[in-house]
């Protein structure tokens, strides 16, 4: 048995493009006969689904630990806000501890050393996860409640997931592919440290080129291995210049993906550009440099089938 490969399509700015990128990855996995799941981990903005145009199914909540004191038991010694990492107790000598639910990370770890069991579990709902399936693609997807702010629970709930799906069944996947939020903040990390594969989505930019500095720090810290995709590369006439200053700084590609209306019209569609020109004789240069991508993937990370 061989646990499946996990490919991570993520990128330091917004807008670059990464869930296109994600879900056209997975449908070209797909289309070769591979058993792919792809994992939505951008839980403030999930939107594979709609490229997919998939329906949402097994709502799960996502509960959240927060601190409740119970004065009756609480001897007032203060120990839980002494470790509190993120200083969500405000304690005062002889007082009881005042929890402050803003900046709890959920570690429990008050709950796990306090000598009176003064302190009980104040489960609240931070979020949701659901599944759905299109195009012979299965899908996790996370979802972060309207005013909360831990999405990263919500992603490590996805990793759980997926976990016990690997646990249960190790060939039930071939390929995994995670759509990461933009930043390079801990939602980002998460999902980094799980995969096997990364691969930054920039655009040819200012920002665009910041920014993936800027992921590619956090990716080699965290020592993995990565190719860059441009897209729209053919944006404003820079691609050589771009390219070029990626080349300098020694920054391997994947490929590039110029701007071309039959992407545009797939996401209009919710069907994927690889699955819409899966069996047309005509193909766009999207189409084109879709697949050069997929083949320098394949030698990258070795895939057989």
């Amino acid at each position: 048995m061989v646990k499946p490969k996990i490919i991570c399509v993520t990128g330091g700015k917004g807008g670059t493009g990464k869930t296109m990128v994600a879900v056209n990855l997975a449908t070209m996995f797909k289309n070769r006969g591979y058993k792919v799941l792809l994992i939505d981990g951008d839980v403030e903005n999930p939107n594979t689904y709609l490229l997919l145009n998939g329906k949402l199914k097994n709502k799960t909540e996502v509960l959240y630990f927060l601190p409740k004191i119970i004065e009756e038991k609480c001897n007032k010694c203060g120990l839980c806000a002494e470790n509190c990492a993120t200083h969500a107790l405000l304690y005062i000598k002889n007082s009881f501890p005042i929890p402050i639910s803003t900046v709890c990370s959920g570690c429990k770890l008050c709950y796990k050393i306090c000598p009176t069991n003064a302190i009980d579990a104040d489960l609240k709902i931070i979020g949701w996860i659901y599944t759905s399936s299109a195009f012979n693609i299965d899908l996790f997807l996370g979802e972060l409640k309207p005013s909360e702010a831990s999405s990263a629970a919500i992603v490590k709930t996805l990793m759980e997931k997926l976990k016990k799906v690997i646990e249960i069944d190790q060939n039930k996947y071939d390929v995994v592919i995670l759509d990461t939020a933009p930043g390079a903040h801990c939602d980002v990390e998460e999902l980094i440290n799980h995969a096997d594969f990364i691969v930054p989505v920039t655009e040819p930019t200012r920002f665009g080129k910041l920014d993936l500095l800027r992921i590619i720090e956090l990716i080699e810290l965290l020592e993995k291995e990565y190719k860059v995709i441009v897209n729209r590369s053919s944006l404003l006439g820079f691609k050589e210049k771009f390219l070029l200053e990626l080349e300098e700084k020694g920054i391997e590609l994947l490929g590039d993906i110029p701007l071309d209306e039959d992407i545009v019209s797939s996401y209009c569609q919710g069907i994927p550009l690889m699955e819409i020109k899966r069996n047309s004789d005509k193909s766009g240069m999207g189409y084109q440099s879709f697949n050069e991508i997929f083949k320098n993937l394949i030698e990258w990370g070795e895939f057989v089938k």
